[in-house]
């Protein structure tokens, strides 16, 4: 017994096994040919889903779009993609500049979560067309555009969408150069090609090397002041702003952070797949899924956080515009949304994640990142469906006097939220065609930079911290 719980100690702690550079290349590059027919299969019915969502989304525009009643669930789903989408590519850039070395061979599906951010931009248009001008009828709406013109919100969210979505292709391309070099010297037709044209003659010199290093920290932090930037524009815009007498400073920050919630909850999923279907142990170690494990636990308490932190506000204020928010968006119409999604985004995942095997292992992280996702959803249609479902002409008023009755799905809504979501996964899958879902460079490095040792009367992971 005590060998065996030796050896799992070490399977556990220990990197990758040492592999020639040229052998990792290979076989990371080969990731990208001979799709197996189970990948074939999901990326038709992904793509055929996405085709009937956006289509869905065109028909329901022309059929319901002079009626922002209708809209509630279309904007639910933009929050949730923006959160996912959004909130991933910060696993593959916080953790790097704290140089934690475990996260190197997950910062490449991290970054491909930021190619379906288009996704997003799609599922907006619609919406960006029918939110109401700041100013009808004489009358201006309570928002954060003080004396701005009338479609200052349309502008600003749709730019600062593109821009997040600009920003994060900028610092997946950044950290890609030497693996795009790699399909240039070792991959064939037209990856070969696509290599040649996009390394733009890498061949890892120092002052490459410095500057690739130093436009991953220049995009990362971009992106990351964007990603708020975004969220706040979303939360308020789409939010807020649509019910009369919500005021609340606090919900900005508590929809970014829980984006990163998300966010690390796609990856976590993403990275289980592919460590399983695409046959990477070697190169996706257990430490990774530990380490994932502890900070989406830490982001489960601080959903928590922020939660309470915004609720008690309402609570204890019980001025009519405090009870009119609490109505609408906890005790009335979504009253069950609410309870679902706290329990499906705090209690379960916080349940599940709190046990030291749970977060050694993969398949019960996979389980409570799904949780984890199904309850973001949840919560957004608790958020955004009640707000959107504040009839046009009462929109100015100081506080909401009669909450809506309950907002169900039609089916519009229905294939619009499950293209949406396809549309998501069928990019980063179609993205690990084009290029290695692992950093080749960035396991090379990962190999040299550890190495197993013996502690005491286990094992442990010895890194070398060269800068």
């Amino acid at each position: 017994m005590a060998s065996q719980a030796v050896a799992h100690e070490a399977e556990h702690h220990a990197p990758p096994p040492n592999v020639d550079a040229d052998v990792v290349t290979r076989e990371l590059i080969a990731t990208t040919t001979g799709a197996s027919g189970r990948f074939k299969a999901w990326t038709w019915g992904l793509g055929i889903l996405s085709v009937v969502g956006i289509v869905a989304l065109i028909l329901k525009f022309i059929d319901q779009g002079d009626d922002s009643t209708k809209w509630g669930y279309v904007a639910a789903l933009v929050s949730f993609l923006l959160s996912v989408t959004g909130g991933a590519p910060m696993v593959a850039m916080a953790p790097v500049m704290a140089k934690a070395n475990w996260v190197r061979p997950i910062t490449r599906i991290a970054a491909l979560f930021s190619f379906a951010g288009v996704a997003t931009i799609i599922m907006l248009i619609p919406l960006v067309a029918i939110l109401p001008p700041l100013v009808t009828e004489g009358a201006r709406r309570r928002t954060v555009w003080y004396m701005a013109p009338d479609y200052s919100p349309h502008f600003w969210t749709t730019l600062s969408l593109v821009l997040l979505l600009i920003t994060g292709i900028a610092l997946f391309y950044s950290a890609a150069l030497p693996d795009f070099a790699s399909m240039r010297d070792h991959s064939t037709g037209w990856r070969q090609r696509l290599g040649k044209r996009l390394a733009r003659g890498w061949v890892g010199t120092d002052v490459q090397w410095r500057t690739l290093r130093m436009r991953i920290g220049m995009f990362g932090s971009f992106y990351f002041l964007i990603l708020v930037f975004v969220n706040f524009l979303v939360s308020t815009d789409f939010g807020q702003s649509m019910v009369p007498g919500w005021r609340d400073a606090i919900f900005p920050m508590y929809h970014t952070v829980s984006g990163f919630q998300a966010g690390v909850a796609g990856v976590v999923i993403a990275l289980y797949f592919s460590r399983k279907y695409m046959k990477l142990e070697k190169y996706i170690h257990l430490d990774a899924f530990w380490s994932l494990g502890r900070l989406l636990f830490a982001l489960t308490l601080l959903w928590i956080y922020f939660f309470y932190s915004s609720f008690i506000v309402f609570w204890y204020g019980r001025s009519e515009n405090d009870i009119a928010t609490l109505d609408l968006l906890i005790k009335g119409p979504m009253i069950y949304a609410f309870f679902a999604g706290m329990i499906l985004l705090w209690f379960v995942p916080w349940w599940i994640l709190i046990w030291n095997k749970v977060r050694r292992g993969t398949a019960m992280m996979v389980v409570g990142s799904f949780v984890i996702l199904i309850g973001l959803l949840i919560d957004r249609i608790r958020t955004f469906v009640p707000a959107w479902s504040v009839p046009g002409d009462q929109i100015h008023q100081k506080w909401l006097k009669v909450i809506p009755e309950t907002v169900w799905p039609d089916i519009f809504d229905i294939l619009i939220m499950a293209g949406g979501i396809s549309l998501v996964a069928f990019i980063v899958m179609m993205m690990t065609r084009v290029i290695p879902v692992l950093s080749v460079w960035q396991v090379q490095e990962f190999n040299l930079l550890a190495k197993p040792i013996r502690y005491m009367k286990g094992h442990a992971t010895l890194v070398a911290k060269p800068d």
